[in-house]
């Protein structure tokens, strides 16, 4: 058995490699590049609130990166559950991160939400720019999910669960990536995607 599932998870490998599976990883949200306006952030936690509508497993936490220059200085990412801070992750200034579309990304371990339940994604904002349109930002989201609303923490707060309600679309500063369902098991086995994805860039 144990031989059997070596040889299809190196099939499944040697498939990847030539089809550009390994490369399909998809944030969470996406946002319409230089349609919105940017605000400089300060030492509190800008968030989202989302329903997930399928079981997805997150790979990956990330910031959003005006220039795609970087960032000036390293910003603590989350994901709550029920108050609970269930999934955490600091990226790190600078450029070393993985870039995709405005947003850069630290990998984490593979990590599953459950369909139906609402989790808020944070990130402390202090140094860095965020996206605050009051109202016209141009964001999508994958089938997986559902926005539901943006949330920040009081100024001066930190890295905390944010609470306090923004009525209009506004601050999506943090982000997250989902892997494809086919993917996890390798996943789970081998690790090393956004080795992968680096090379495939």
């Amino acid at each position: 058995m144990k031989k059997n599932m070596i040889a299809l998870i190196m099939l499944f490998v040697v498939f990847a490699s030539t089809s550009g599976v390994w490369a399909e990883i998809f944030p969470a949200l996406e946002l319409e590049r230089n349609s919105s306006s940017y605000a400089l952030g300060s030492d509190r936690t800008h968030g989202w609130e989302f329903t997930v509508n399928e079981d997805i497993a997150v790979a990956g936490l990330g910031i959003f990166d005006l220039d795609d220059d970087g960032l000036y200085l390293s910003h603590e990412v989350g994901i709550w559950n029920s108050g609970e801070l269930i999934l955490s992750a600091t990226v790190p200034a600078g450029t070393e991160s993985l870039l995709i579309d405005q947003f850069r990304y630290v990998e984490t371990d593979p990590f599953w939400l459950m369909a139906g339940e609402t989790y808020v994604i944070g990130s402390i904002s202090l140094g860095d720019p965020y996206v605050g349109n009051n109202g016209s930002a141009m964001i999508t989201t994958i089938p997986s999910i559902t926005y539901e609303r943006t949330l920040f923490s009081p100024s001066g707060s930190g890295f905390t669960l944010p609470t306090l309600i923004q009525n209009e679309f506004y601050s999506f500063g943090p982000n997250f990536l989902v892997v494809p369902e086919p993917m996890t098991v390798v996943m789970f086995s081998l690790g090393g995607l956004f080795l992968v994805r680096k090379r495939s860039r």
